[in-house]
């Protein structure tokens, strides 16, 4: 069975500027909540961990080496997605294996 790790319940309510603040803080999270508010869509998280990489080093994403790709994927699956999930920034497909923007006011403005 997948699980969804968004409740949607808080969605309405605008998150404590603390809370943002502390989302914000990590280069890594600003630059996946950027990538995942322009595609607008429901990314593969191996391939968000690719574009991120991509970004951060100003290459093409296919020019991101494999193992990198792999250790920021296990990066955003320990560190950054029980985060975003938890604040209902991003919902989590583990059926697919998909993330997706569900709350664009923890998008930094300067990266949109």
């Amino acid at each position: 069975m997948a699980t969804t790790s968004s409740s949607g319940d808080r969605a309405d309510q605008g998150l404590p500027e603390e809370v943002v603040a502390d989302l914000l803080s990590d280069d890594t999270r600003r630059r996946a909540l950027s990538i995942l508010a322009d595609r607008g869509e429901p990314v593969v998280v191996a391939d968000l961990a690719t574009a991120v990489l991509a970004a951060k080093r100003d290459i093409e994403p296919a020019a991101v080496p494999d193992t990198a790709r792999d250790e920021l994927t296990e990066e955003l699956f320990t560190e950054h997605l029980p985060k975003l999930t938890a604040t209902d920034v991003v919902a989590y497909d583990s059926m697919i294996g998909t993330v997706e923007l569900q709350r664009r006011d923890a998008v930094p403005t300067e990266l949109r």
